[in-house]
């Protein structure tokens, strides 16, 4: 028995039957503005929703979440290890909760806006590859797992254990043609101005690229925001119009990695204006699981 089979029968089959909903509003979405139904990802955000509830997209093959506090990430992650799946980060990291993210096995720090925090991850993965395949798998399985690209919509193609990988990793040394542990981030700007909100501002974020992306253990996949929540499409649409640009900016210059073209937003209430601004990766939960209890 599986805590899926804890829900009621109707509970597990509303999570799937949103899932698909959500899935082809994304397809649609994505066709237009990308010429690709599978351009775009979908993040689930599990924010305060049990293993259980969580286990039922997971095994419809939605198999990309993100959490919000590190201790949701923490906690859930054991409830969650035998299902394959590719955990992100997508709220405030503290320094303080560095160790607890890598070790609950996070894929990518998506809310990086301080390179206090970045250096500290890049030199805790670095520690840990000197320590050797044991430690890494054990500390850092994120950075070692070697998880395929993840195909669009949050489905899998296939992931190797963090053991594995790690095993190519000996005595703190890669041997030629291996890969060193890296961890993916993206980082946060707050493109609504708004004070209340997290992440780099628009001005600072050239700065923040160039200090990161030559940190040894990080890889910068793209950009992330929390869009304005505005009443309308004109409200809404220029946060996210205004990330497609700078990201554009930022790789021309090469402040940014000229393949960290991803861009993490638009939320349930409004995911289908981000697609049409350049998001490919929606980030979607109460349109999921319902309203947070």
């Amino acid at each position: 028995m599986t805590d899926v089979d804890a829900l009621q029968p109707a509970e597990a089959q509303a999570i799937r039957d949103r899932l698909d909903e959500v899935a082809a509003k994304v397809r649609t979405a994505a066709n237009e503005a990308h010429g690709s139904p599978e351009a775009v990802r979908i993040l689930l955000a599990t924010k305060t929703q049990p293993a259980a509830r969580i286990r039922v997209a997971l095994e419809a093959g939605f198999t990309l979440i993100g959490e919000n506090r590190v201790q949701e990430l923490v906690a859930k992650a054991p409830d969650l290890a035998d299902v394959p799946h590719e955990a992100h980060l997508i709220g405030l990291l503290q320094k303080n909760k560095v160790n607890h993210t890598l070790r609950a096995g996070a894929a990518c720090v998506q809310s990086i806006d301080d390179v206090a925090v970045a250096q500290k991850l890049s030199a805790r993965i670095e520690t840990l590859l000197h320590e050797g395949a044991a430690a890494l798998a054990a500390e850092a399985p994120g950075t070692v797992r070697g998880t395929s690209p993840a195909q669009s919509l949050g489905t899998t193609t296939g992931t190797a254990s963090g053991a594995e990988h790690a095993d190519h990793i000996t005595s703190g040394i890669a041997p030629a043609g291996a890969v060193a542990p890296v961890l993916e981030v993206m980082l946060q700007v707050n493109t609504s101005g708004e004070e209340s909100k997290s992440g780099v501002a628009p001005a600072d974020a050239e700065a923040l690229a160039e200090q990161v992306r030559v940190l040894p253990h990080l890889r910068i996949s793209g950009l992330m925001t929390i869009g304005f929540p505005g009443a309308t499409e004109a409200e809404i649409r220029p946060s996210y119009a205004d990330l497609r640009e700078l990201s554009q900016r930022l790789r021309e210059t090469g402040a940014l990695p000229a393949d960290a073209t991803a861009l993490s937003m638009g939320m349930s209430g409004d995911y289908a204006l981000a697609i049409a601004e350049g998001a490919t990766m929606v980030r979607v939960g109460s349109s999921v699981f319902g309203a947070r209890s």
